[in-house]
């Protein structure tokens, strides 16, 4: 059995191989292993792939996922995986190699990753070979559906956010002021809470106040996570990730405006990502 994952803060999609049973996918929640502990993500696992898989049948496990740049991170899934899956070999990788294998192939790019997290990369084709720190959406993640939301929410909640968007914000999010700060200050998961709130913008980008939110969110984006790499005009911009995938059209317009060229486009990596596995897979059997 070969299993592959892709996972983000919010969600991980998993694609599972068998030759008697073919494919299976499933969704489970996110493993970031920088908000759960190795515990916390065994019982993910017990909850969201038990009930439909045997796990002791799996071989190979390649696990790519947010928080997965570091050793102890790493580490963590690793162990994790290897309690659930206990006869498979496990490989844990970044999710920011993920989506530059399954965007680029074999091909050079710049690879970025716009989902409830950012992150960006130079990918030469084969591996990663420049990469800058992901700070994580206290001190960076510019262009993500967290950031994006902490901006409509905080619009909403000063008074900032015209009257006629305020009223669908509030149809459409009826909670309390004191609500939403407990949410972001005293739960957990705070990330994903204000991620809730980038489907607004993407519903509302014709707005003209919602568009130059969402244009100035994607500025930051380029400015800080893309044109600091150098030569970067000579690569094709690849993305993936839900907020990427919906406001495509204004990132091609920056495109042009930063003399770019965007390449491919996916909301998730994981089908991509289970072909590339999958063509090895059979070939050594």
């Amino acid at each position: 059995m070969l299993v592959v994952a892709d996972s983000g803060s919010t969600k991980t999609d998993w694609r599972i191989y068998d030759k008697s049973r073919g494919l299976q996918e499933i969704e489970t929640s996110g493993l970031n292993p920088y908000f759960l502990n190795q515990q916390e993500i065994i019982a993910v696992l017990e909850k969201g792939l038990h009930p439909f898989i045997d796990s002791s049948k799996a071989d190979q496990v390649f696990f790519y996922g947010s928080g997965c740049s570091h050793n102890n991170k790493i580490l963590e899934i690793e162990s994790a995986l290897s309690d659930f899956f206990n006869r498979a070999e496990i490989a844990v990788e970044s999710d920011l190699l993920g989506s530059a294998r399954a965007l680029c192939g074999d091909m050079a790019g710049i690879v970025a990753i716009l989902g409830t997290g950012s992150n960006s990369c130079v990918f030469n084709g084969s591996q990663i070979i420049h990469q800058i720190l992901s700070l994580g959406y206290i001190l960076g993640d510019e262009g993500s559906g967290t950031v994006l939301g902490k901006k409509v929410l905080k619009a909403a909640m000063s008074g900032k956010m015209p009257e006629n968007l305020l009223l669908q914000f509030k149809k459409i999010y009826p909670i309390e002021a004191e609500k939403a700060l407990e949410k972001i200050y005293s739960e957990p998961f705070p990330n994903r809470f204000l991620a809730s709130f980038a489907p607004f913008a993407i519903e509302f980008m014709k707005d003209e106040w919602m568009h130059k939110l969402i244009r100035d969110h994607l500025t930051d984006f380029f400015d800080q996570m893309i044109t600091i790499y150098e030569d970067f005009q000579a690569y094709p911009l690849n993305l993936s990730g839900s907020i990427a995938w919906h406001l495509q059209p204004v990132i091609e317009g920056l495109c042009k405006e930063y003399k770019m060229s965007l390449g491919k486009v996916i909301m998730r990596p994981i089908d991509d990502l289970m072909n590339f596995h999958l063509h090895q897979y059979q070939e050594q059997r």
